[in-house]
């Protein structure tokens, strides 16, 4: 993540995350299960925020589910 300029991280996921990992990026985490019922939409607006934020500032953003 250090080669590809990675500073924010976005988890899509119910489980908890490593916080030690997670202590050089700046984090958002969506709690939602893996499952085809999810309403994803209703995150965007927080999301969309935190990454065009990042972007913004000259971050990049790693989302991963």
């Amino acid at each position: 993540m250090k080669e590809a300029k990675i500073t924010h991280v976005v988890s899509v996921l119910r489980w908890p995350v490593e916080e030690l990992l997670m202590k050089p990026y700046k984090h958002l985490q969506i709690d939602v299960d893996d499952d085809e019922e999810e309403n994803l939409l209703e995150f965007f607006p927080t999301t969309n925020r935190f990454i065009q934020n990042a972007l913004d500032n000259g971050g990049s953003v790693l989302v991963h589910w």
